[in-house]
C-alpha cells in the first residue's frame, strides 16, 4: 500500500486525476496478463493440431483444451469473492499472480507430459476468474464518479491489448518458448501493484476511517477530501446495514434488478459469438477466406478492436453507456446478419462467391469495432458500478460463473456446428440471439452515467431524485 508521507507528495487543493490512472493501470496488468490466457487458444491451436507440437491432439481434444479453462474461471470468481471482503481488494488482486506464473510455466511442460496442458488452463482459468471478477470492481471503487467510465475501459483495453501481443507472439514462437517468455508477466505484474493503494470502501467498511482518507487524498490529489469521505462514509454504512448473504442476491429487489440486469447484459455480450471468434480466429478465417494468412488477418483485427476500445475512452463518459451499448450490439446484429447470407451464398448455394472472398475478413474487422464500441467496454462498466456495497464480493462471483459458462457454451457450440454444419449454423444463430439483445437493453438498461455508487442504488430501489443520505433498509 501507497505509505503515507508518499501521500502528501500529491496534495493538491484542484484534484488531479492521474493517481486514479496509475492505480487503475498497475491494477489492470493483471487483465492484461490474463489476455494472454484468454487469447492462447488463437495461434496455439493451430499448433497443436500440426506436427510442430509434439503430441499428437484431435480437434476433439483441442475443442476441450479450449473451454476447460472455464472450468478455473468459474472456480477463481469463489475463490476470489471469499477472500474479497476479508484480505481486501488489493491483496486478493495480488494474489492473482500466483495461477498465472503457475499456468505459464505447466503450458511450458506439457511438451514433455501432454495432460498438464488440461491443468494449465485450468490454473490459468482460476486467475482468469479472479481478475475479471475484482479487478472492475476495484477501479470503481477507487474512481471518481466523473472518470469511472474511462478508468473501467482502461480494464477491457488491457485485455484486448494481451490477446494482440499473445496472438503475435504466439504466431512467432513455439508454444513452450511462449509460455517461458510469459513467466515475467505475473513477476512484472507484482512488482507495479504492490504499492498501489487499497480501496477506500473497503478501508470503510473495516473502520479505518484515517486510512480511508489518506489513500482518498493520494487518489484525489488533494489534501482536503472531508466531503467525500463523510459522504462514503454514510454510503458504506447505508449500503452495508444489509446482511450481506447471498440470499440478499435474491430477496431484496435492488440487489435482484441490479443482478438481473448484469446477467442479461453478459449474455447479451456473449451471445454475439465473440468468445468463439476470439478464441477460434485463425482457424475461422482460414476456413472463411484466402484474401489474408490467418496470423496476419488475426492480428489486424485485434489491433483494430485495441485501436477502437481505446477510442472509445474519449466518450464513454460523455454519450453513456446505454446508447453506446445499443449501437454497438444493433451493428453487430447487421454485421453478422450480413456474414449469415454471405456463408448462405457460399455453403448452400452454387453462386460464385470468390470474387468477394475478402468480406469475412471485412466484416470480421467491422465486427470488432462496432462490439469494441460498446459490448466491449461498457458491460464491464455496468457490471462494476450496480452492486451495493454489501453483496459486491458475492454478486461478483455469480456473474463471474454466469459469464465463463456463457463462453464455454457459444465456444463449444460455434465449434461443434462448425465442423458439423459449416459456418452458416453459429452466424445465423448469433445473429439471431444479438438482435434479442437488442430488445432488452432498450427496454430494461437502466444509464449509470455521471452518478455515484450510491445514486445508483438508490435509483435500483426506485428514487427518481437521489441525494446522499443514509436511507433505512
Amino acid at each position: 500500500m501507497v505509505n503515507p508521507p508518499a501521500l502528501s507528495l500529491h496534495k493538491r487543493e484542484d484534484g488531479k486525476k492521474w493517481p486514479q490512472f496509475l492505480a487503475t493501470c498497475a491494477a489492470t496488468f493483471a487483465v492484461f496478463t490474463v489476455g494472454f490466457h484468454s487469447g492462447w487458444p488463437a495461434p496455439s491451436l493451430p499448433k497443436l493440431l500440426s506436427d510442430e507440437y509434439p503430441n499428437d491432439v484431435t480437434n476433439e481434444e483441442a475443442s476441450y483444451i479450449t473451454i476447460i479453462g472455464y472450468v478455473g474461471n468459474i472456480c477463481g470468481g469463489f475463490i476470489g469473492a471469499s477472500f474479497l471482503d476479508k484480505i481486501g481488494r488489493r491483496r486478493t488482486i495480488l494474489l492473482i499472480a500466483l495461477p498465472q506464473f503457475i499456468s505459464f510455466f505447466l503450458i511450458a511442460m506439457s511438451y514433455y507430459v501432454f495432460e498438464l496442458l488440461y491443468i494449465a488452463r485450468v490454473i490459468g482459468g482460476l486467475g482468469e476468474g479472479m481478475a475479471l471478477s475484482i479487478v472492475p470492481l476495484y477501479v470503481a471503487e477507487i474512481a471518481e464518479p466523473s472518470i469511472r467510465g474511462t478508468l473501467s475501459t482502461i480494464v477491457s483495453l488491457s485485455g484486448v491489448f494481451g490477446i494482440l501481443i499473445c496472438n503475435v507472439v504466439g504466431s512467432c514462437v513455439a508454444i513452450n518458448i511462449a509460455a517461458l517468455i510469459l513467466l515475467a508477466l505475473p513477476v512484472i505484474f507484482l512488482l507495479i501493484f504492490w504499492k498501489m493503494p487499497e480501496s477506500p470502501y473497503f478501508l470503510l467498511m473495516n473502520n479505518k476511517h484515517d486510512e480511508a482518507e489518506r489513500v482518498l487524498k493520494f487518489l484525489r490529489g488533494k489534501s482536503n477530501v472531508s466531503d467525500e469521505l463523510n459522504t462514503l462514509i454514510k454510503d458504506v454504512n447505508r449500503q452495508m446495514s444489509e446482511s450481506g448473504h447471498f440470499r440478499d442476491i435474491f430477496t431484496i429487489d435492488s440487489n435482484k434488478k441490479a443482478f438481473l440486469l448484469v446477467i442479461g447484459t453478459r449474455t447479451v455480450q456473449q451471445l454475439t459469438g465473440i468468445s468463439a471468434f476470439s478464441l477460434y480466429i485463425q482457424i475461422l478465417l482460414s476456413n472463411a477466406t484466402e484474401a489474408l494468412p490467418p496470423q496476419i488477418g488475426s492480428s489486424i483485427v485485434l489491433f483494430v478492436q485495441l485501436i477502437m476500445m481505446s477510442l472509445s475512452t474519449l466518450f464513454v463518459d460523455k454519450w453513456g453507456r446505454k446508447p453506446l451499448l445499443l449501437f454497438s450490439t444493433g451493428g453487430c446484429f447487421i454485421d453478422l446478419l450480413i456474414q449469415t447470407i454471405y456463408f448462405v451464398l457460399k455453403e448452400h448455394t452454387s453462386v460464385d462467391v470468390s470474387i468477394i472472398d475478402w468480406l469475412p475478413l471485412v466484416m470480421m474487422i467491422l465486427f470488432v469495432v462496432l462490439f469494441s464500441l460498446g459490448l466491449g467496454v461498457a458491460v464491464t462498466m455496468v457490471s462494476s458500478e450496480i452492486f451495493s456495497t454489501s453483496i459486491k464480493s458475492k454478486a461478483a462471483c455469480l456473474v463471474n460463473v454466469s459469464f465463463a459458462l456463457g463462453m464455454m457454451a457459444t465456444t463449444k457450440f460455434y465449434q461443434v456446428t462448425a465442423d458439423e454444419f459449416g459456418l452458416t449454423v453459429p452466424y445465423c444463430t448469433f445473429a439471431l440471439t444479438t438482435f434479442l439483445g437488442v430488445l432488452f437493453l432498450y427496454f430494461c438498461l437502466p444509464e449509470t452515467k455521471g452518478k455515484t455508487l450510491e445514486e445508483i442504488q438508490q435509483e435500483l430501489k426506485g428514487k427518481e431524485k437521489v441525494s446522499n443520505t443514509t436511507e433505512k433498509v
